[in-house]
């Protein structure tokens, strides 16, 4: 195979530019110890030398001030990033530095200095946290004292029978939402069916459970707790979505009312806080694990665990934003101290594991076509793989994959 079937268009993280000529250093680090009295040194291998890359090109045209920019960006950016070499194809690099030399003499170009070096990795011992355990842990306390809150709140004893009615009312809604159209995204009605019978039998035994604070509790919040086996990676959604509802449900009550009626509004916000906590809660959980219910040969079911997978590190850091911004809301509404130290601590957790460490995901870019081209094209110019064009028509929404716009911005993973 000739060199020129290898040859590859250049990119850094997802922006390109043309390569004039390119380098590369090679080599092995010494510790040369010359002793006193002796003629021949020792040469001591400390292992390969670090190969870093140099690269000299151009970006041209009238529209390369734009081009420009965006590899400026991308060089300022921290962490390491893909480098597709133009005779070494793709490569997990940081950039050491970027010159970029502009004449008045050559209008509509400019030209680059590059110096890359390779990322390497750290594998040096270090301390590993469990993330998974540690929010599932602290997601576990708001949830425990979120009950306890909710059972020092909630009475319909010793009132007019209208103040039981309100409770009994307001949990029919909460069965109704929880089991309706608008709430569940699946149609696999045996993935469900668990879950149904959980919310669905909450209406109906209504009437008994606000008799009973304690048993009303565990089962709204088990109800609440087996979304995220039920609906999988919907699961993280649907809580959330859950979680706004009730956030702007809470009534603070009015000092004039009767105190049967300041019960009823106390009432109602101890089973829409139970609902937010619950909810935020198993969020949290969903955003590092999600959870399948699978069918088995016997009838039954089985319910499977798997780190949750983001496929970009924008979109986990967006899940981290909503979920700490959640958390922020709730720790402002609280009363309750042992509540506002759970939700706070939770808080800190999410922080630490989304996005996992351990998880090198890829980063979102913007890419230029410098023409219209199809997108089958684009993906091998950026990854030397046809088959990505797909990725690159959904994530931006092109209804013609086969002419994508020249000029126009796409989204892109620059790496990964």
């Amino acid at each position: 195979m000739a060199w020129r079937d290898n040859y590859r268009a250049a990119t850094f993280r997802g922006v390109g530019f043309f390569v004039a000529t390119a380098d590369s250093s090679h080599g092995r680090r010494q510790a040369i110890h010359e002793t006193a009295q002796r003629d021949i040194p020792y040469t001591e291998d400390l292992g390969r030398k670090s190969r870093e890359f140099g690269i000299t090109g151009y970006l041209l045209g009238k529209d390369y001030d734009v081009a420009r920019e965006e590899l400026i960006k991308v060089c300022e950016q921290a962490g390491p990033g893909v480098l597709v070499h133009p005779y070494r194809g793709e490569l997990t690099v940081v950039c050491r530095g970027l010159a970029v030399s502009e004449t008045s003499d050559e209008g509509g170009m400019c030209t680059l200095t590059m110096t890359f070096l390779e990322a390497g990795e750290a594998s040096y011992p270090s301390a590993k946290v469990d993330n998974v355990n540690a929010i599932s842990a602290k997601a576990g306390e708001v949830t425990e004292v979120g009950k306890e809150n909710f059972v020092s709140d909630f009475l319909t004893k010793g009132y007019p029978s209208f103040v039981a009615d309100a409770a009994t009312s307001q949990l029919q809604g909460l069965s109704d939402f929880l089991s309706s159209p608008e709430f569940i995204v699946s149609s696999d009605i045996q993935a469900v069916s668990d879950y149904y019978g959980k919310v669905k039998s909450i209406g109906a035994d209504a009437f008994d459970l606000i008799q009973a604070p304690f048993q009303l509790a565990a089962r709204v919040v088990d109800a609440i707790s087996s979304i995220r086996s039920a609906f999988g990676g919907s699961a993280f959604g649907m809580l959330t979505s859950l979680y706004s509802r009730y956030f702007s449900s809470d009534d603070s009550g009015s000092s004039t009312k009767t105190p049967s009626r300041q019960q009823v509004v106390k009432n109602n916000n101890a089973v829409a806080g139970l609902v937010r906590q619950a909810a935020i809660s198993q969020a949290s959980v969903a955003a590092v694990v999600t959870q399948t219910t699978e069918n088995v040969s016997n009838g039954g079911t089985k319910t499977t665990s798997a780190p949750t997978k983001y496929d970009s590190y924008e979109a986990a850091i967006a899940v981290r934003t909503e979920l700490a911004d959640s958390l922020d809301q709730e720790s402002e509404r609280t009363i309750s101290d042992p509540v506002y130290v759970a939700v706070t601590d939770l808080r800190t957790a999410v922080v630490q594991a989304v996005p996992d460490p351990e998880q090198d995901l890829p980063r979102l870019a913007t890419y230029s076509p410098r023409q219209t081209l199809p997108s089958l094209v684009v993906a091998y110019q950026l990854y030397g793989d046809a088959s990505r064009a797909e990725d690159i028509v959904t994530r931006n929404d092109q209804r013609r994959p086969g002419f994508l716009t020249g000029g126009k911005q796409l989204e892109v993973l620059a790496n990964g």
